[in-house]
């Protein structure tokens, strides 16, 4: 490593930025050979290796200095040097050849990242963006973010291991749960918040459990019993998300367990989506198929990318109501990222945003409404930390899987909030909302609940 270093220093052709660039990648890529107890690369190999990542980092070098952003080059050398993601865009026009799937080798992104991060990367499909990230080359914009540590390695799939227990290895709910935890928590009205997303602003996840999730307060949820051909309305009725009891888990239950692997398996259309306004549901639900989609109050009735609530029609409409859906215009941008969802406000009014998950990542109250001002982009739900809920509560039993269903559920408000600081309490008196189901989590956690045994506690048909 030593000689190939100090050929990179001898070179006087090659710009200082772009010799400590190198440099970089040249520690890296050794030290991912030291980590993983790979032999070393002959000499002629790695000076092979060389000039094609020398060729590269000028490209980029170029490429910086000509969007004549002051500090990019130094940026970008500090969040290598220190692999800091908390360092700034480093942007470059979007001239990447690659595919919707990210399976093309000339995503520069990708390039980057084998660079200085990630040698064994394949495609873009392997990366997903830090929430902070606003030019991710996922968005689509015209430039593109390159700096490495702005993106997340994304495993090749989720799983959660489910253990398979005999009857009398399952603890009972009557047994193990206190009087206190059987009284249900009164309804509370939601508290508000609103979501900047400065670039030095980097969440701290506090550590994810079921019990994050055992008071989502006045989070109310339409009764969805309609088929997607019945044009009939239907009015919302609570959810009773107050009644949530994790079951706490018996260590003796771990050694000498048996189970299978339930991996979560993305289905084609990742999520359905139902509009509302107030209690009642409108038209027909919109099952998203593309990777991003737009929910706006334009009249379109058959794009695959966007769900437009404004040729709805419903007999019920109120005054206050009509005048609400004129300012809903382009609404707001949901993008699908490896099991990851963001929202992006696309409208000039802002959009509320009630997701379990988030508000846990974010350390806010579980019922928090999250309002999400016009530009800005908010992670709604984050795969990670879905599969870290999960976990858990496998571990606690069956009753702590099957609440979490309540984490696959996000609604969505436009132009009015509800919450502690609005006159509306609750999100069926908001006049136009909608509620997004997310079909893949929700298919996994029937995968699990399939596998484990059901639950232990018995009911009458009188209880």
């Amino acid at each position: 490593m030593a000689s190939i270093l100090s050929s990179v220093r001898n070179k006087r052709s090659v710009s200082p930025v772009v010799q400590r660039l190198l440099e970089l990648c040249v520690h890296y890529q050794q030290q991912q050979q030291d980590n993983q107890n790979h032999a070393s690369s002959s000499n002629a190999n790695a000076q092979e290796m060389n000039k094609i990542a020398e060729k590269k980092i000028k490209a980029l070098v170029k490429q910086v200095n000509k969007s004549k952003k002051h500090g990019s080059i130094e940026e970008l050398e500090n969040a290598i040097l220190h692999k800091d993601p908390r360092t700034r865009c480093i942007t470059i026009p979007n001239s990447s050849n690659a595919t919707e799937d990210g399976s093309l080798r000339s995503n520069p992104v990708v390039e980057y990242c084998r660079l200085w991060r990630w040698r064994n990367l394949t495609n873009q499909n392997e990366l997903k963006p830090v929430d902070y990230c606003p030019n991710a080359v996922h968005y689509g914009h015209p430039n593109i973010c390159v700096n490495p540590y702005h993106y997340e390695r994304v495993p090749t799939s989720y799983s959660v291991y489910v253990p398979i227990l005999p009857p009398h290895a399952m603890p009972s709910l009557t047994d193990i749960r206190s009087e206190s935890m059987k009284d249900t928590i009164p309804p509370q009205i939601p508290q508000n918040t609103t979501y900047e997303a400065p670039f030095q602003q980097i969440p701290v996840s506090p550590s994810l459990s079921p019990e994050s999730i055992a008071s989502q307060d006045s989070y109310l949820s339409p009764c969805d019993t309609m088929n997607s051909e019945d044009n009939a309305q239907q009015m919302a009725t609570p959810m009773d998300l107050d009644d949530i009891t994790p079951v706490p888990s018996n260590p003796s239950q771990e050694p000498n367990r048996i189970g299978e692997r339930v991996p979560l398996e993305e289905p084609h259309e990742w999520c359905h989506i139902s509009y509302y306004e107030m209690s009642t549901r409108v038209g027909e639900q919109y099952r998203a198929s593309q990777s991003q989609v737009i929910i706006d109050g334009f009249t379109d009735p058959s794009s695959a990318e966007r769900f437009c609530l404004g040729g709805l029609t419903n007999v019920q409409r109120t005054v206050e109501i009509d005048k609400a859906r004129r300012y809903i215009g382009r609404g707001v941008k949901l993008f699908h990222i490896r099991g990851s969802v963001f929202a992006e406000c696309l409208s000039a009014n802002p959009v509320f945003v009630q997701s379990p998950i988030t508000n846990k990542r974010l350390s806010w109250h579980p019922a928090t409404v999250c309002k999400i001002p016009p530009n800005v982009r908010l992670k709604i739900f984050d795969s990670d930390d879905f599969t870290q809920v999960l976990a858990s509560a496998v571990n606690e039993g069956y009753k702590s899987v099957y609440e979490l269903m309540r984490m696959c559920i996000i609604r969505m408000s436009f132009v009015k909030g509800w919450g502690a600081d609005y006159g509306r309490q609750t999100v069926t008196c908001t006049p136009c909302w909608v509620e997004i189901h997310l079909d893949g989590p929700l298919k996994w956690l029937d995968s699990v609940l399939s596998t484990m045994r059901g639950p232990t506690d018995s009911i009458t048909s009188v209880s």
